[in-house]
C-alpha cells in the first residue's frame, strides 16, 4: 500500500487515506442556490470574494443549470446567502444540508456522474 508523507490521522499515526474525524476537521454546511443559467464556478467564486476575509472556509462544489452548490461552516450560511443575493439579485437559497449526498438526493441534476471502475 502505498502512504503519502505528512498524512496523519487525529493520534498522529500515518493515515494513508487521509481522512480526519469530523471534530477535528469541524462540521461543514451546503447551500443550494439559484442563480441564472449561464453563471459558471469562477463567477460564483468571484461572488464571493468580498466575504472571503469573513468567512475564510467556503468553496464553491459546483455551479451549472441554475444552480450553485457552495459549502461553508455553521454560522456563515447567513453571510454567504448575502452575498449570492446581492451578486445576483433574485439568487435565493434552496436548501441546507450537511451532507453533499442529501443535496445531491434532493437535486438530482446535481449529481456528478460516477467515473467507471477498470
Amino acid at each position: 500500500m502505498r502512504m503519502e508523507v505528512g498524512r496523519r490521522d487525529y493520534n498522529g499515526a500515518a493515515n494513508p487515506l487521509g481522512m480526519v474525524v469530523k471534530s477535528k476537521r469541524g462540521r461543514r454546511r451546503y447551500i443550494v442556490f439559484t442563480v441564472p443559467c449561464n453563471v459558471g464556478r469562477n463567477d460564483v467564486l468571484a461572488a464571493l470574494e468580498p466575504i472571503s476575509g469573513s468567512v475564510p472556509e467556503h468553496k464553491v462544489i459546483t455551479s451549472f443549470g441554475g444552480k450553485a452548490v457552495v459549502r461553508c461552516e455553521p454560522g456563515n450560511e447567513k453571510r454567504v446567502a448575502e452575498a449570492m443575493s446581492s451578486a445576483w439579485k433574485g439568487s435565493v437559497s434552496l436548501t441546507t444540508s450537511g451532507t453533499l449526498r442529501t443535496v445531491r438526493e434532493k437535486y438530482p441534476e446535481l449529481k456528478v456522474p460516477q467515473k467507471r471502475k477498470r
